[in-house]
């Protein structure tokens, strides 16, 4: 089974559209995933898709837990996020959280905070290419050095979007 949390206006082919608008398009499972415990089985699903929906909310510690939960071994995460330098991270005053590039690995690493630890754990920083044509060229040079780009002045280049991709 493949699932895509918070569809929305995005809908996708292929996977069971789960959102909190039973107006959105093709919503087969209408659910706030700020309940507990979300209406999946554990270990019952292969892949899950979450793009723009992680950042509004209201513990996403608690979310996080709770795709490992629902996850199968070898499963994926797939999660796109606003990146902190975006404005529009701060902007929307629904967004309860923000991220940078380290944020998903502690999801995949002994660090003391949860009870739960992902295998794998990838991470990309993705630039808007549509109005800022210099991203093409800036977004494979900061992915090399991603600490550098969010601890310098570099971050006058905003980012768009935090992609993880998580293990179970």
């Amino acid at each position: 089974m493949k699932i895509n949390l918070g569809s929305g206006g995005k809908p996708l082919e292929g996977y069971l559209n789960v959102d909190c608008n039973p107006g959105a398009p093709k919503v087969e499972i209408v659910w706030n995933l700020d309940d507990y415990p979300w209406p999946f089985d554990d270990n019952s699903v292969d892949e899950i898709f979450m793009d723009q929906c992680l950042e509004h909310l209201c513990d996403h510690n608690r979310a996080m837990k709770e795709i490992y939960r629902i996850l199968k071994k070898g499963g994926t995460a797939n999660i796109s996020v606003p990146h902190f330098t975006w404005q529009f991270a701060f902007h929307d005053p629904t967004h309860k959280h923000f991220y940078g590039y380290n944020t998903f690995f502690y999801y995949a690493r002994e660090c003391g905070y949860f009870d739960f630890k992902f295998s794998s754990c990838k991470v990309k920083i993705v630039f808007g290419k549509r109005l800022s044509v210099w991203n093409i060229i800036l977004e494979p040079l900061f992915n090399l050095a991603p600490n550098v780009y969010e601890q310098s002045p570099l971050r006058m280049f905003p980012a768009l979007t935090v992609d993880a991709e998580l293990v179970k």
